[in-house]
């Protein structure tokens, strides 16, 4: 795993998902274009101590991810490569997410920025965000 922390703020960015085509070549259903990025299932939840950011991606590495900090966000990517198969294959259905994803989880708490952590195992990435220790003045 790739693991940045930056001191500068995440411009954070909203995509509409995948973009409706009219009436491609004379079809009765709008068509649409497959988007570039796929956004895995994800969790987010808090315990007294930490934030947790529980991403479902299985089939990659340690080695497929780079996570990043930012001031205000954390954003994991990677690339799920597509499998392939020897001799002639004919696929039924395709409802794996292959290809590029990103993950993008706004913080709206300090977190202590040496402490963060993360692990992958049986499919999911962990990211641990400890929170800061907040000194009364």
């Amino acid at each position: 795993m790739r693991y940045r922390r930056l001191s500068y703020r995440y411009a954070e960015v909203v995509s509409t998902g995948a973009t409706p085509v009219p009436d491609l070549w004379n079809l009765r259903v709008p068509a649409r274009i497959a988007e570039g990025r796929w956004r895995p299932p994800a969790d987010l939840y808090e315990t007294p101590s930490a934030f947790i950011v529980k991403a479902e991606v299985p089939g990659m590495a340690d080695d497929d991810f780079d996570i990043t900090l930012y001031a205000d966000g954390l954003v994991i990517e990677g690339v799920r490569p597509w499998e392939h198969f020897d001799g002639e294959t004919h696929f039924h259905a395709v409802g794996i997410r292959y290809g590029p994803f990103r993950l993008e989880v706004p913080l709206r708490a300090t977190i202590d920025r040496d402490r963060v952590a993360a692990r992958y195992e049986c499919g999911f990435l962990y990211v641990t965000l400890p929170k800061a220790e907040v000194h009364a003045p």
